[in-house]
């Protein structure tokens, strides 16, 4: 099968140049400052940590919940449904973790837009709109004024 690339073009009909990254699959970002001070607080055990990250590393994309069950996470984290449960409900507490969506009994969370996920710029800075910052201790970072940005699919100016 030929490698396909979907190409964007301006309002001209040039084509706009696209660099994918490296990394051989999927990737994410994250908040440096934020996640750097959830993994030094010791308002959160190793666990937590973990599981935060695994969040933020599995997250398909910005406000969207991984739909697993309790036990295919635990099993993924390697700790017991238990444990998941009750690190899940300090993460929800703490706006780190946000339940978007159920099925039957079982809830699926999101990570916070805030600390990171897959998606561009422009949707994480959407995503923010809608959810609160998480409460992680010791934290007090004010938003960054984005002023005017390009959206690159289209290149009309977008105010923040």
């Amino acid at each position: 099968m030929a490698n396909t690339r979907r190409v964007h073009y301006d309002e001209h009909g040039v084509p706009i140049p696209v660099a994918h990254y490296a990394y051989g699959g999927a990737y994410s970002s994250g908040s440096q400052a934020r996640l750097g001070a959830i993994l030094e607080s010791p308002e959160f055990t190793p666990a937590e940590v973990r599981v935060i990250m695994w969040y933020v590393f599995r997250s398909p994309g910005h406000l969207e919940p991984i739909k697993l069950t309790m036990q295919e996470i635990a099993d993924a984290v390697g700790i017991t449904r238990q444990a998941l449960r009750r690190i899940i409900n300090h993460l929800v507490d703490r706006r780190i973790l946000l339940a978007r969506g159920s099925m039957g009994r079982t809830t699926f969370y999101a990570i916070s837009p805030y600390l990171g996920g897959q998606g561009s710029g422009k949707d994480q800075r959407d995503a923010i709109l809608t959810v609160n910052p998480p409460d992680i201790p010791g934290m007090d970072i004010k938003p960054t004024d984005v002023g005017n940005v390009i959206d690159v699919t289209s290149r009309r100016r977008t105010s923040a």
